[in-house]
């Protein structure tokens, strides 16, 4: 079986196409996935670079990245309730001695795919599991009801797209900042008011909302700078524990993705939502490459300036 790992941390030339031991059979409650496409995120890099060893000190190399991926199910443990061939999104934490998704076969439990619609193009479906995810992890802490005003920061990247594209869907009135030449790929998203990025951003925001938004999802990672424009009472999700948020007038969390693992209704739900064309596939241009130019997708991934997902290929 073909395998994307690394036994030393390093930068991209780290990643070399192997082939390691077929899987074993899923057990049960588990799925047998052929993948077709994993994701290149910026915590697969911070892997693979040794930014979080600390969370790898009893995992012996050879380490395998890819937290998100599509491919199509090979076999099926019990009470697993999918058919062998159906097509799937799903996510993996790759920080586990059985790894992650940049592999041509995984298992994982049944609990972390979701079964998508045939004909679905599973290269770009691979874009939008994990950050898709992570937003609806982050909506359900908030609890916003429909009609209720979000402000979503960072909106044009992954997880903000996602937040934005949801929140919309479910009703909630979304404002989010961003760059001029970002604007109209925000209200393609779902956004109902685009305030500046920084500059004035307050300002626009009280000109609409004097009191402050009912909740705030912080994708930009802003902090303590943004908290003051939700009002009293109101909740403020961060997405990264190095950035809290910490203000006491308001209900404040973290969301992390590993939590969400395994909600096969959340997923199921992202799922629906790509097939209705609420979320829909981000990749960037130019960048989607085969498993043996890995490092490649890495470099890239890290040199950025592009809004999307760099994409390996298990079929290309």
């Amino acid at each position: 079986m073909r395998a994307v790992i690394f036994t030393e941390f390093g930068r991209p030339e780290v990643l070399r196409l192997v082939d390691l031991p077929v899987p074993p059979p899923p057990g049960d409650g588990e799925v047998l996935v052929d993948i077709v496409a994993s994701t290149v995120n910026p915590t697969d890099g911070l892997m693979r670079c040794g930014q979080q060893a600390d969370l790898m000190v009893d995992l012996p190399p050879p380490w395998i990245g890819g937290m998100e991926f599509s491919g199509r199910i090979a076999a099926a443990g019990r009470d697993s309730r999918f058919a062998v061939g159906t097509p799937v999104i799903g996510v993996v934490n790759p920080r586990t001695r059985s790894g992650g998704a940049y592999a041509a076969r995984i298992v994982v439990p049944a609990a972390s795919v979701a079964a998508l619609a045939p004909g679905t193009d599973l290269i770009g479906a691979a874009t939008v599991p994990m950050n898709a995810l992570t937003a609806l992890l982050a909506l359900e802490m908030l609890g916003l009801e429909p009609g209720a005003a979000l402000l979503v920061t960072g909106g044009a990247g992954m997880v903000g797209g996602s937040v934005i594209a949801l929140a919309h869907a479910a009703g909630l009135e979304v404002l989010a900042n961003a760059a001029p030449g970002d604007a109209a790929l925000l209200r393609g998203l779902g956004g109902d008011v685009i305030l500046p990025r920084s500059v004035g951003l307050a300002e626009a925001l009280r000109a609409i909302f004097p009191g402050g938004v009912d909740g705030l999802i912080d994708g930009a990672l802003i902090g303590q700078a943004v908290a003051p424009l939700v009002r009293d009472g109101g909740g403020a999700i961060s997405l990264r524990r190095t950035h809290p948020i910490s203000d006491p007038r308001l209900k404040v969390g973290y969301v992390g993705v590993t939590a969400g693992m395994k909600r096969q209704d959340l997923l199921a739900r992202i799922a629906a939502a790509l097939g209705a064309g609420i979320l829909f596939p981000r990749v960037a241009p130019g960048g989607i490459f085969p498993a043996g130019r890995a490092a490649e997708a890495h470099r890239m991934a890290e040199a950025g300036g592009f809004r999307g997902r760099v994409v390996i290929s298990f079929e290309a």
